[in-house]
């Protein structure tokens, strides 16, 4: 901890040790808390043994603290109970966020109604004893700072000595309360006993032994009554005996004794356990009513088998029995009513005097416990002011052995230190140099230690950052080097004690420091602190002198580089301008590239910017055709004129281009006639063929790539030698990197534009087709006029979700019957399309030529026919139809109704009914292989003047309205039920509106949609 932490640390202390009360304590360390954190809450809580309680406590906004003078129990709402019983006596501070906390914590009474995010427990520890916790509430998502805790910290000690202290002064003056309430509680003994026992109180509480006090009670109860025997037996909890320090007999002291408490055959346990006082005047006749077992052993005195009176009473202090007190004689009859009441007077005093002399011996440990902390906190201050001013001392020079010499310095005047050394790491030789190295106050020669050497103590400390504590080297050497044996002939001459400490700085471990001595245990733990500290000053003035000492070399070094920098820039110049003139062109070229999407025009753009760059007196770029294997170039130039289109294979072993392609490596050459053998073997005699222009004497060749594709190759070519250079080489390098963007972005629009002519031609085919289809669906489909004249009441909205639709209808006027049925197919578009021209045919075939008329058995033989249409049983075929079946019966006057998979809404007298059909679809996966499906049958008289209505999903299924939520079945239902009593127009019309209107901002229709209302009583 810093310097000024410490100072202000004990500054503080010395204000709360001036504090008169515990009230006034207490607020000072609140105080305190706040000033010093950014807690909204402080609380004190006192620990008494399993229980806890709130002495005091202050909120951040309140001016006054909460003080309590009462040393009892805190209520449950009072602090956090249940985690105080978990963390029990930690030696740390404890951090909980409520976040992290299980169930039982949330639901304690102090955190339901005071909801804290956290809370910090500070322990309150003196020495080995723990006082109590400070409490720090914090309210808001942010904990109170790790640094203020930490500072908090560093103060708990003292406060909890200070806190100590005060309590023992009020448990002091509680008991002298205790005295007085105990007087006045005998007013009931009247004339000379109250006297007497005044008399005999006053001399108990003035007696400061157990001993003393025997002695004054004996001499002065026999002034009174006849007590031949005198006892007074105290109980000690810690080994559950009751002692008897002095007994008392016809004037003679006894030896000490004791007895269990748990022994049943004595007088005294009795009274003690009873808590009742004992009188007997006659031993033998009396005693069997107190003790039936009793033996002939009178209680400790074995030969006082002659007492016949007696009185035992209780010693009691606060409620709680703390001994027995004891007078016996040998004469019958001694003992008279006032005297056991004097008896048990004097009982009273003798409780409070036992109290006493525990306080007093209590506080006399405690006082002397206060008296060597205080002692070790003016050493502990003056300590740490010394290392302040050592630290200053030290971390005001600027150089090594300043340092150095000033620690040494330093440990002397405070321990005594024969041998020092300090060594420092330097990292280009690899050693530690000893700088500084005394011994009895003599400077040594430097001397360095090399960092391979790891049978070395300094070597071992640097490297793995370890304090190394050595108080005896025949003991401990073996603890830090297992392996090395001391040479026992140098045994005598080596230091017996010896502390390392590791130098750590900002950049990592500096060095080490060592104090040594030929004496064993010469350092304590004193001394191991001081090294500690004084490392960690060392390591901060190393740090400022190490960048102080390197300053000049520093500034040296980096003015040469700075010179040389400047010759580099100056002399590089013009070719950093050419450079940007060049990058310049090049991102230029990239935005004329990137524009256009014709190879052709590529080619020309990129032939005029390169020629500005470097000489040309040749140009190509040949684009790859994998599946051709061919280079080909379009639109080559050389001496500025345009040479014919031309191809190179792939596999011309004897092409340059093919060669670049092919390897994907550069080509580069400045002289044709005897660089050209490194890239082709063209043997010796060989001639190279050039079938457009002349021969170039400088070539480059470079492969276009892009996405890790090969796309082509470009080359520049001069009838020079050694025409391009490296600058060159990088500019036509970035140029490629552009160029084959260009290209695959010209290669891919061209692709996209012919696949677009393509889409567009074959789009058109299939919509003219699915137009021809819809013509076709709509020839087979009933007329509106057909419809009209068997449903006069009636409506149909029909809505295909494309050109063609999966969701028909079918009417029939057969003999004295009309047969109406709607039909969702499981697909839609086309394929639906198809599938309705299927269900069509099959209900003709059904109804028409095999005569089947009720509508649940031609569900049952249409499900049939499509399923061995479709060839079901034996493919993977799952298309199948919804349908809802209705039959009318005019010489019955009877409607029938079957459904597969569908309802029909029935309204009839206002009241609205959902008729559900069957659960089987016709067709696809049906459950049952084999067996025949039955569709139920509903029957309907016509007489009821009664809506009906057929419907698909489709219309329930429409995605809109402000959530893009399906229409749903419920909204559905209600629409058709709103609008049952108008006309079917306006039901039609009303039914179009609301689905227009749901899909308002909708593009796309989600389903095929299908209802039709029908009023078959008027038809």
């Amino acid at each position: 901890m810093k310097t000024g932490y410490l100072d202000q640390a004990l500054s503080i202390y010395q204000d709360l040790s001036r504090a008169l009360t515990t009230k006034d304590l207490s607020k000072k360390i609140l105080q305190t808390i706040h000033s010093r954190s950014i807690a909204e809450k402080a609380s004190i809580i006192i620990k008494s043994g399993d229980d806890f309680i709130l002495k005091a406590y202050k909120k951040r906004n309140e001016e006054d603290i909460h003080f309590s003078d009462e040393h009892i129990q805190a209520e449950k709402n009072e602090l956090p109970l249940a985690i105080l019983r978990q963390i029990k006596t930690p030696k740390s501070t404890i951090v909980v966020n409520m976040d992290k906390v299980n169930e039982q914590i949330k639901t304690d009474a102090y955190i339901t109604e005071h909801q804290p995010q956290y809370l910090n427990f500070i322990p309150l520890w003196n020495q080995d004893t723990m006082i109590g916790f400070l409490m720090l509430d914090q309210y808001q998502n942010i904990n109170t700072p790790s640094e203020q805790i930490k500072f908090l910290q560093v103060l708990a000690p003292q406060m909890a000595i200070l806190l100590q202290k005060s309590f023992f002064d009020i448990t002091h003056q509680e008991v002298k309360e205790e005295k007085e309430d105990i007087q006045a509680n005998n007013t009931q003994i009247k004339g000379f006993e109250i006297q007497a026992i005044q008399e005999v109180g006053q001399l108990i509480a003035a007696t400061d032994s157990l001993d003393k006090m025997t002695v004054t009670v004996y001499e002065k109860i026999n002034q009174i009554l006849d007590a031949k025997t005198l006892d007074i037996g105290v109980v000690n909890k810690e080994t559950h005996m009751l002692e008897f320090p002095a007994t008392y007999d016809n004037g003679n002291k006894l030896p000490f004794n004791s007895c269990s408490l748990n022994e049943e055959d004595r007088l005294s346990t009795l009274c003690i356990k009873s808590n009742k006082p004992i009188h007997i005047n006659n031993f033998d006749e009396e005693i069997s009513s107190y003790l039936p077992k009793f033996y002939s052993k009178f209680d400790h005195e074995a030969e006082s088998a002659a007492i016949q009176s007696l009185i035992y009473v209780p010693i009691q202090y606060k409620n709680e029995t703390v001994g027995v007190f004891t007078v016996q004689t040998d004469k019958k009859d001694a003992y008279s009513l006032q005297d056991k009441i004097l008896v048990q007077g004097i009982g009273s005093y003798i409780g409070i005097a036992i109290e006493n002399i525990r306080l007093k011996a209590k506080t006399n440990v405690q006082s002397q416990v206060s008296e060597e902390q205080e002692e070790q906190l003016t050493m502990a201050y003056n300590a740490l002011k010394n290392l302040g001013e050592i630290g200053q001392d030290i971390t005001s020079n600027l150089s090594i052995e300043g340092i150095s010499n000033t620690a040494y310095e330093s440990l002397n005047s405070m321990i005594e230190a024969p041998l020092y050394s300090m060594g420092i790491y330097n990292k280009e030789r690899g050693v530690l140099e000893i700088t500084t190295n005394i011994e009895n106050g003599e400077k040594l020669p430097p001397k360095t230690i090399r960092l391979t050497d790891n049978d070395k103590l300094s070597v071992i400390c640097f490297k793995q950052l370890k304090e190394i504590v050595i108080n005896d080297i025949m003991v401990d050497y073996n603890l830090y080097l297992p392996d090395q044996e001391l040479p026992k002939s140098e045994l005598s001459g080596l230091p017996q004690s010896l502390i390392y400490i590791p130098l750590i700085g900002k950049e990592g471990t500096l060095g080490f420091i060592t104090i040594q001595s030929y004496q064993a245990n010469a350092f304590g733990e004193r001394a191991l602190n001081l090294m500690k500290n004084i490392a960690i000053y060392i390591g901060i003035a190393l740090d400022n002198a190490l960048t102080y000492e390197g300053l000049e070399e520093i500034v040296a070094d980096r003015t040469a580089e700075l010179q040389h920098q400047k010759q580099e820039i100056e002399n590089s110049r013009d070719q950093i301008e050419q450079s940007y003139k060049n990058v310049q062109l090049i991102s230029n070229i990239g935005i004329e590239l990137s524009s256009d999407l014709n190879t052709e025009n590529i080619i020309k753009t990129l032939y005029q910017n390169i020629s500005d760059l470097m000489k040309v007196d040749s140009f190509g770029l040949g684009i790859y055709h994998h599946r051709r294997q061919e280079i080909e170039f379009i639109g080559a130039m050389e001496k500025g004129k345009q040479l014919p289109d031309f191809t190179h294979s792939m596999g011309d072993n004897t092409r340059l281009s093919s060669l670049c392609l092919r390897e994907n490596k550069e080509v580069v050459i400045n002289d044709i006639t005897t660089e050209i053998s490194n890239y082709l073997d063209l043997g010796e005699d060989a001639v190279i063929d050039v079938k457009a222009g002349e021969m170039p004497m400088s070539v480059i060749y470079i492969p276009l790539v892009t996405k890790e594709k090969l796309m082509g190759v470009i080359s520049v070519q001069s009838f020079d030698k050694n025409a391009y250079t490296d600058r060159h080489v990088d500019i036509l390098r970035n140029i490629a990197v552009l160029s084959a963007i260009a290209i695959d972005n010209a290669s891919s629009y061209e692709k996209i534009e012919r696949q677009k002519e393509e889409l567009q031609s074959t789009s058109q085919k299939i919509t003219q087709s699915i137009k021809y289809a819809k013509q076709i669906q709509g020839s087979i489909l009933p007329n509106r006029t057909l419809i009209r004249s068997l449903l006069p009441d009636s409506f149909i909205f029909h809505k295909p979700k494309d050109i063609v639709s999966g969701d028909f209808f079918w009417f029939l006027e057969h003999g004295n019957k009309i047969f109406i049925s709607t039909v969702d197919c499981n697909s839609n578009g086309v394929p639906g399309a198809m599938m309705s021209i299927i269900g069509i045919s099959l209900f003709r075939e059904i109804v028409e030529i095999r005569g089947i008329v009720c509508p649940g058995e031609i569900l049952e033989a249409m499900n049939t026919r499509l399923m061995a249409h479709l060839n079901q049983s034996t493919s993977d075929n799952s298309d199948s139809l919804d349908v809802s079946m209705v039959v009318i019966d005019k010489d019955k006057n009877v409607m029938e109704f079957a459904g597969a998979n569908t309802q029909m809404a029935r309204v009839v007298n206002n009241k609205f009914f959902i008729i559900k059909g069957s659960k089987h679809t016709i067709g696809g996966d049906q459950p049952q292989k084999g067996e025949a499906i039955k569709f139920q049958k509903h029957s309907f008289n016509l007489d009821e003047d009664a809506n009906y209505y057929l419907f698909t999903d489709g219309y329930q299924k429409q995605i809109g309205g402000k959530d893009k939520g399906e229409f749903g079945k419920e909204n559905f239902l209600k629409l058709l039920y709103q609008n049952h009593k108008e006309e079917k127009t306006k039901q039609r019309t009303a039914v179009r509106r609301a689905f227009n209107d749901w899909m308002e901002n909708e593009l796309t229709q989600t389903d095929d949609v299908l209802v039709l209302g029908f009023n078959p009583s008027k038809s």
